[in-house]
C-alpha cells in the first residue's frame, strides 16, 4: 500500500466499522475509501477540528458515522475482499483464455 502511495491504518475501518464518526488529517488516496464530509470529515488544522464539533450537529455526526458504518460493512469486510479476490481470480482466468 504504500508503494500505491498510501497506506490507511486499520483503526481508521475498527472505527468506522463501529460506527464512530471520524476526523482525519487529509492523505492521497482517503477519498478513494470515503467519501468526504459525508462518511468521514477531514480537518488540515487543530481549528478545523474545533469547527467540526463546535458547528455540526450531533444527528449529523451519527449519520457520518453510520454512513462510513455501511461502507465499510459493504465493501471492506474479510467476506467483501474474499469476494473481490474471486472476481480477480476469475478475470485472470478469463484474460488467460485470449
Amino acid at each position: 500500500m504504500i508503494k500505491a502511495g498510501y497506506s490507511p491504518s486499520v483503526r481508521l475501518f475498527e472505527a468506522a466499522a463501529c460506527g464512530v464518526p471520524v476526523i482525519s488529517d487529509y492523505w492521497d488516496g482517503i477519498d478513494s475509501i470515503f467519501e468526504l464530509d459525508k462518511e468521514i470529515l477531514i480537518a488540515r488544522s487543530s481549528e478545523e477540528v474545533v469547527e467540526y464539533f463546535n458547528n455540526i450537529s450531533e444527528d449529523e455526526r451519527k449519520q457520518i458515522g453510520e454512513n462510513a458504518r455501511q461502507k465499510i460493512l459493504k465493501y471492506h469486510t474479510a467476506k467483501a475482499r474474499a469476494r473481490e479476490l474471486e472476481n480477480y481470480s476469475k478475470q485472470l482466468k478469463e484474460l488467460s483464455k485470449v
